[in-house]
Order: structure tokens, then sequence, then C-alpha cells
């Protein structure tokens, strides 16, 4: 009778074992598939004021920065019709295009950018990517459709007789930094890049947030693999369509990547990455600072009054006019 316990016993457990086994199995499995649904979540709608997780979800206007502007929908060539909010000025030495986060800030925040550009006889062009405020599209696309928005700007831009002269400039901050890098590699109209906190794939920013939820290693490492195997069934694209691919298509042309020190969303290791395979002569910044937006206390509409900052990017985008002319 004692045997037949055990051996109850021994099955039972053996069950239970194969059980919690499976169930692990495939909360793996599934896990990357959750994670990818909740960060293409869309569209992004902004809420025009702040709330606790997203503070930067305020709507501008170009009147509150004084600025006259033309504002207008473009097709892609996948038939989505993008935003862009144009700022001109007389003989542009150069045209900025401007991206914006994942969830925050809309890029609207960067018509400070705009106003203090302009004051130095830069044209701006704010791009409000697929998914995102004033243009279609319902998901994020996480930097694997957004090209083809960089792409009608640029042919706008090569259309208008007034910018045959000036180069262009692709500025971008967090996912906008990942399209930017993306939207370089591929077009080579595109003069210059500035790239900030970019990530250098979708996959190292979740393996490297589940590292900092003290997720083991092996397992973070698993979860990482997992999720570049599953992207391309929600994109049709191949995982070479990343930042740490599409750097390595700089060729000589100007690039500045910036990080700062203390940002806890996107690492400064994902620029230590990126720099390891573009080509020597891009330029780094990496700003002893907690900022994920880089711009000193993430203050967008004051950004002028930032001195460090302000000269880092004068210097470059000087250069590529330089450069270009």
């Amino acid at each position: 009778m004692l045997a037949i316990k055990h051996g109850r016993l021994r099955k039972g457990i053996k069950w239970t074992m194969l059980t919690l086994v499976g169930l692990v199995a495939i909360i793996l499995l599934i896990a990357p598939i959750i994670i990818i649904q909740q960060a293409t979540k869309g569209p992004v709608q902004y809420l025009g004021y702040a709330t606790e997780d997203y503070p930067m979800q305020d709507i501008y206007t170009a009147e509150e920065f004084g600025l006259a502007v033309k504002q207008q929908h473009l097709t892609t060539e996948d038939d989505i019709r993008v935003w862009i909010s144009e700022i001109e000025v007389d003989s542009p030495k150069g045209v900025v295009i401007y991206l914006s986060g994942i969830q925050q800030p809309s890029v609207t925040y960067f018509y400070g950018h705009s106003k203090w550009l302009k004051d130095r006889d830069f044209a701006s062009i704010l791009l409000e990517v697929r998914g995102h405020g004033q243009s279609e599209g319902n998901r994020i696309a996480l930097g694997y459709e957004e090209v083809a928005d960089v792409q009608a700007v640029v042919d706008y831009i090569k259309a208008q007789a007034k910018y045959s002269e000036a180069p262009i400039i692709l500025h971008g901050v967090s996912m906008g930094g990942a399209v930017a890098i993306n939207a370089f590699g591929q077009i080579s109209e595109i003069d210059g890049l500035i790239a900030m906190s970019a990530y250098s794939s979708f996959s190292d920013v979740v393996y490297e947030m589940m590292l900092s939820y003290s997720v083991p290693s092996y397992l973070a490492l698993l979860e990482k693999s997992l999720v570049e195997m599953y992207l391309p069934l929600f994109f049709n694209e191949s995982v070479e369509q990343t930042p740490i691919k599409q750097i390595q298509n700089v060729g000589q042309r100007p690039a500045l990547l910036i990080a700062c020190t203390g940002d806890t969303e996107v690492l400064p290791s994902n620029m230590e990455r990126l720099l390891s395979v573009a080509p020597d002569h891009t330029e780094s910044w990496l700003r002893d600072s907690w900022e994920h937006f880089i711009v000193k206390e993430s203050d967008f509409k004051n950004m002028a009054e930032d001195q460090e900052y302000c000269d880092r990017i004068l210097r470059f985008i000087e250069k590529v006019a330089a450069k270009a002319n």
C-alpha cells in the first residue's frame, strides 16, 4: 500500500513539474507578443495636458512662438497621410526635419527649436509620423515603417525651388532618433543626422528594461531573441531594419549621436553600440545629465536658454551646411 502511495506521489509531482514547465514555456513565448503589442498600440493622441505617466503631452501652436507656418498633409508611398508644419525663411542655409518620441513629446514641442533656427537662417519642418497626432495610421511602427514618412518629406523638399541649395538635416529624439537613423541609412538625399537618445534596436531596449527589473540575464536574452523573431510577423520586415544596421550606411555624411549618462529609458549603452559600428567620423556627445530628451530640464519651449545644447547643435548644422556648399 505504501509503495502505491509513493508511486502516486511521484506521478503527481511529475505532472506538477511538467505543468509548471509548460506554463513557464508558454509565458516565455507569449510575453514578447504582448510586449510588441503594447509598444505598438496606437494611435497616439496627445492630451494637451500633462499626466503622471506622460508629463510632456502638451500641444503647442506656432503662434505661441511668434511663427508663421504652412501646415499640410503629405501622402507616403504606402498611402498614409502624414502631417507636417513648415517654418520658412528667406534664403535658407538648410532645412531641418524634426521627429519626436514614441508617446511624447508631441512634435509641436520642437517649435522652440524652429524659432531658434529661423533666427539663424535655417528652415524647419515638424513631421508627425504615422500613428501619431494628426497623421494617419493606427499603430506605432517603432522605426520599421516611418522611413516612408521621412521620404515623403524629403520628396516634398526636393520639389521646392526655395530649397534647391539647402542641405537636409534629420533631427530626432528617442524613437524619433531611431527613425532618423533608419531613414538616414536609406535616403541618400539627406545630408546630416542628429539622433538623440536613439535605441540601437527595439529588442535591445526590451533586454535592458528586463534587466532593470532584476530579470535574470539569460531569461532577458531569451526574450530579446524571441522579440527579434516575432517583429517581422508584425511589420513584414527583416530585423535588419534597425538603427544598429542602418548607422553603417552613413557613408561620408556628417552624423551626431547624443545621449545622457543618467537616462533610464534608453540607456547610453545604446549609443555605445551604435558608435561601435558607425563610421569613424561619426560625432557623439554623452551629456552628464539625467534627461532622456537631452534638453536641460526637458524644457523644449525655452531650449534657447540651454546654451551648451544650442552650441553643440548649431556647430553641427553649420558644419553640414558648409560641407554641402
